[in-house]
């Protein structure tokens, strides 16, 4: 067998990969540290992750080694005129995915994902599954398209990997992701009473996000106005935001459930205590429309990300909040290999933030692309197509859909110095 630098010097192949996985694993963390700028050099998708790995990933046994593979495939969707090798059947294609997904959540383990299909407008909803990645016969029902006309746009998983939540038709659902059992459903109890006042072009989407102890779950609307938090194992709602005080999706906790970070007009950032209701501070960002917060864990910082108003270009900002209170630069992706608008509606459900142990990440996409970008300005993945994403609660991956399932590891996707 060569040598792990004389591999790395090769031309990345299939089977040059395999030997470098092989040499990968023997390696101590300190070695492997030297050696990850030049694994790092190689292109994401030329890295894939091994079945060996997969396996101990999976089982929740995640070793150094593995920060070092790029990407895993998952699986297909059986969409309108897929030209995908038909041979690869998986339990996927007793759901109805004709037009693609509109919505996906993932587990940090990986070994299986939550998908919503999109709508069949004239006939039946978007059906909503669990699918496991391992035993991919294996498909468990949450809620099947013919019960309803609407399709899911955000998707959220608590970090326990225990209950998934989304909206649809005007109503939360949250179920249990290893029965499928719904545990229980609530009104968005949107701000406006009457639906008709919202354009076409203003659908009331739903942004959900948990805390980091999967206690609690917040819901924001982003036209409505109504923004509240409920408690995961019941729905119990334990703080809901009078309308005339202009609260909207996206929504952000930290945590223990105790701060709600939410958007307000005009860009503005607004954080609560939970419990109380109480504002603690209203941030303004540069950003005209903000489509995606995260919250640190200990509370002290929000990630936003959006667009301005003179330019519809991706941008974040870094709010810290408390005693130390600041508003950061603004952030725009250093390279822009794909052209998004963040004021299309594909942007504003489709944008997401995580903030993992290495700092927070944001993913833009619409019509013409998607893009991942750190909170350094470093463009780390791109695609020319839309795509659906969703982090892993641990923050250790994304899992991005359109007609192939992929799942990203971020380590992986780190650019070298």
């Amino acid at each position: 067998m060569s040598s792990l630098d004389e591999l790395l010097n090769a031309r990345p192949t299939r089977q040059v990969w395999h030997e470098v996985c092989l040499l990968l694993a023997e390696l101590d963390e300190d070695r492997l540290a030297a050696v990850a700028p030049q694994v790092l050099s190689w292109p994401a998708q030329q890295r894939p992750m091994p079945d060996d790995w997969w396996d101990q990933w999976t089982t929740g046994d995640v070793r150094p080694h593995h920060s070092l593979a790029g990407v895993r495939h998952l699986g297909i969707l059986r969409v309108a005129e897929d030209e995908h090798d038909e041979g690869e059947e998986t339990g996927l294609d007793d759901a109805y995915f004709y037009h693609g997904a509109t919505a996906v959540a993932a587990p940090s383990d990986l070994s299986w994902v939550a998908l919503g299909a999109a709508a069949e407008w004239h006939h039946n909803g978007g059906d909503i599954v669990r699918w496991n990645t391992i035993e991919k016969d294996q498909l468990t029902w949450l809620l099947e398209g013919a019960d309803y006309h609407d399709e899911p746009h955000d998707m959220q998983l608590s970090p326990d990997g225990r209950t998934v939540v989304t909206s649809v038709e005007g109503r939360l659902h949250a179920w249990s992701a290893e029965t499928g059992d719904e545990l229980w459903t609530l009104p968005e109890c949107s701000g406006t009473d009457n639906n008709d006042v919202l354009d076409d072009e203003d659908e009331d989407y739903v942004r959900i996000g948990f805390s980091g102890n999967g206690c609690r779950v917040a819901i924001g609307t982003c036209v409505s106005g109504r923004v509240a938090v409920m408690e995961t194992e019941t729905g119990q709602v334990v703080l809901s935001v009078p309308v005339e005080q202009q609260a909207f999706g996206p929504v952000a906790l930290d945590a223990e459930g105790q701060l709600l970070a939410h958007t307000s007009p005009e860009g503005r950032v607004v954080v609560r205590e939970v419990d109380s209701g109480a504002v603690l501070v209203t941030i303004p960002t540069r950003l005209s429309r903000v489509n995606a917060l995260a919250m640190a864990p200990d509370g002290t910082a929000v990630f936003t990300v959006g667009g301005m108003a003179d330019d519809a270009a991706p941008a974040a900002q870094l709010l810290k909040i408390g005693p130390s209170r600041a508003v950061g630069e603004l952030i725009r992706p250093t390279e822009l290999p794909v052209e998004i608008d963040t004021n299309l509606s594909l942007a504003i459900f489709g944008t997401r933030a995580v903030w993992t142990d290495r700092g927070p990440y944001a993913f833009v996409t619409a019509d013409k692309g998607s893009m991942l970008f750190d909170s350094t300005a470093r463009t780390l993945w791109a695609s020319p197509n839309h795509q659906i994403v969703s982090f892993t609660p641990d923050g250790r991956a994304m899992v991005t859909v359109d007609e192939t399932i992929e799942a990203w590891f971020l380590t992986g996707l780190d650019i070298p110095e």
